[in-house]
């Protein structure tokens, strides 16, 4: 299977190879990518590479031993008997050098004994930082990933040389996994950035059969995929699930979502703010605008598509009857992140800030400045005739009025596609749409 973009992450880890002693830190959502770019990482490498299940101590320590046993050549280490993971990790840090030593899904070992954090930090102080070793820990639970392995109160803090917290892929390397790029373009908004997801997208022919199949129907990849990934990171479910479907069906502001929910707003933000820590919310202030005037929206594009279009139905999805009714509202949504990312990736105009604006009811979904411009642009998932292009710049240049800048503006326009798009430029107007996404 092709392993797809990470030069980035590669190259970080590779300088990290050649100052050893390094100790990384890697993190980053499930079904990201880390083991694999941990693989990938370690060919040609003399590498110690060991996943901790999710499992009980007692088991975690029988498998590390076969591990560690099959790595050394050495039956002895299965003979040994200790319930300390300082015993297993000196017994490795002893008899390995110049080499690799993965500790992947770190997290799992800290949920069944907390006391492996001193104890590798002490084995790190007194033999690893010492020889020609990198050693990467891994781990998926981010709350547990900041709280005990990055933060001040960890034993371990100090002693990383890098810390990595890898990202979804973006649109570009995304559509590497199909043949279609329109195709493409869409399964990424559906699902975002995930290889997993990207991968099983592209076993389909068409957008519509994706989504019956996996989405619609009980059993589909996403059906229960949401709990599998919040259930891990959050307690609460009930209340975290209403909060993102109040935001899924367009309450953006604390009190709206609160209203949604029926708890006060002063209840519901700390379990906001749990969330955007997770990186699952984000939370919008308007650029040119009053810093107090807040939103928040799903961040994840899998979770925004499965509270869009599965949680409604899950009752019609029982019978066999559930229909995509709003995939328009999740295309409308996204394709406003996917003009944003189009900007920031390749760059047709150039800007300091980029963000959102907002006032007395209205808004513009993008405003890109530097210093002299402010490029005010506006995002229809839609195909556009000439005539609504120029009612759409026509509205654009009437809010202009309402942003306060001190320099000019310059208006443009994202469609789903877009008639007499270079008379529009010819104008001096800013005009793209997918074609030019995707070139």
């Amino acid at each position: 299977m092709k392993f797809i973009d990470r030069e980035r992450e590669m190259e970080i880890l590779a300088r990290e190879w050649e100052s050893r002693p390094s100790f990384v830190v890697l993190y980053g959502r499930r079904r990201v990518g880390k083991t694999r770019l941990l693989r990938e990482f370690s060919k040609g490498k003399r590498t110690f590479f060991f996943t901790f299940p999710e499992a009980t101590k007692t088991l975690q320590m029988a498998e590390f031993k076969k591990v560690l046993s099959d790595f050394l050549g050495d039956g002895l280490v299965l003979k040994l008997e200790t319930d300390n993971w300082l015993d297993l990790l000196t017994y490795l840090a002893e008899r390995v050098d110049d080499s690799l030593v993965v500790l992947d899904e770190f997290t799992y070992a800290i949920k069944s004994d907390r006391k492996i954090l001193s104890d590798l930090q002490r084995v790190w102080d007194g033999i690893l930082s010492e020889k020609n070793v990198m050693l990467v820990i891994s781990g998926s639970l981010l709350g547990m990933m900041w709280d005990d392995v990055l933060s001040h109160a960890s034993p371990l803090y100090g002693r990383r040389t890098r810390s990595i917290h890898l990202k979804p892929l973006d649109y570009i390397n995304a559509l590497k996994f199909f043949k279609d790029p329109e195709y493409g373009i869409k399964a990424y908004m559906l699902v975002g950035g995930i290889p997993p997801y990207l991968r099983l997208a592209s076993r389909y022919e068409s957008l519509e059969e994706f989504v019956k199949e996996e989405f619609l129907s009980d059993y589909g990849f996403f059906y229960d995929e949401p709990y599998v990934i919040l259930t891990e990171e959050l307690r609460e479910l009930k209340t975290y699930f209403s909060i993102l479907r109040a935001m899924a069906s367009g309450n953006r502001r604390l009190e709206e979502i609160a209203n949604f929910v029926g708890l006060p707003a002063r209840s519901v933000y700390p379990y906001v703010e749990t969330l955007m820590r997770l990186g699952l919310v984000i939370k919008e202030i308007p650029i040119l605008g009053s810093r107090k005037a807040t939103l928040y929206s799903i961040a994840d594009p899998s979770l925004l598509t499965w509270f869009t279009l599965t949680y409604p139905q899950l009752d019609k999805i029982s019978l066999g009857i559930a229909k995509p009714d709003n995939l328009y509202r999740v295309f409308s949504v996204r394709f406003e992140e996917l003009a944003r990312e189009f900007l920031v990736t390749k760059r047709p105009i150039e800007f300091e800030k980029v963000g959102r604006w907002w006032c007395r009811g209205e808004d513009i979904d993008i405003v890109a400045i530097n210093e002299r411009t402010a490029y005010l642009i506006e995002v229809k998932w839609k195909d556009m005739s000439k005539k609504d292009a120029v009612r759409v710049l026509n509205s654009l240049k009437q809010k202009s009025r309402l942003v306060r800048f001190n320099g000019t503006f310059k208006l443009g326009i994202v469609a789903r596609r877009i008639e007499e798009k270079e008379n529009l430029r010819a104008n001096n107007h800013l005009v793209w749409d997918l074609e030019d996404i995707l070139s």
